[in-house]
């Protein structure tokens, strides 16, 4: 008798909880209405910031290389290690500054109602193209 009971309401919730509120359609409607405008500048402005984030990780996972390499061979001395660890501070910083323009940038889009599948971005999309090798040419 009590597991009817429970089955039975289990069910009533179940279903109370699927069914579609009347003004719901309504509700969705206005809302895609009001989303903020400017589609293409909040995803500049992100995909920018996005790939200076990544531009900064390599250069400071370069300078980490480098510093290990540095510690575990034991080569450079004087000027040349302060060059590797001045490179390392340079990295840590490009990176912490560039991580918090970023989270700059998605707060204020954040609070702007910028909707969350404007901020995603695909890994290929925030590559970082290679820089143009320079060359020797008079």
């Amino acid at each position: 008798m009590i597991r009817r009971t429970l089955a039975l309401c289990s069910i009533a919730l179940l279903v109370s909880i699927g069914a579609p509120d009347p003004g719901c359609a309504d509700e969705v409607a206005f809302e895609a209405d009001e989303r903020p405008e400017g589609r293409k500048e909040w995803r500049a402005q992100l995909l920018v910031a996005n790939q200076g984030v990544a531009k900064a990780q390599k250069r400071n996972d370069a300078a980490l290389r480098t510093y290990e390499i540095m510690r575990h061979r034991r080569h450079p001395r004087g000027e040349g290690k302060q060059e590797i660890m001045d490179e390392l501070e340079l990295a840590r910083q490009e990176l912490a500054s560039a991580q918090l323009e970023l989270e700059r940038i998605e707060k204020a889009a954040r609070r702007a109602g910028v909707p969350p599948s404007w901020l995603r971005f695909d890994p290929a999309e925030l590559e970082v193209p290679a820089a143009a090798p320079e060359s020797a040419e008079p």
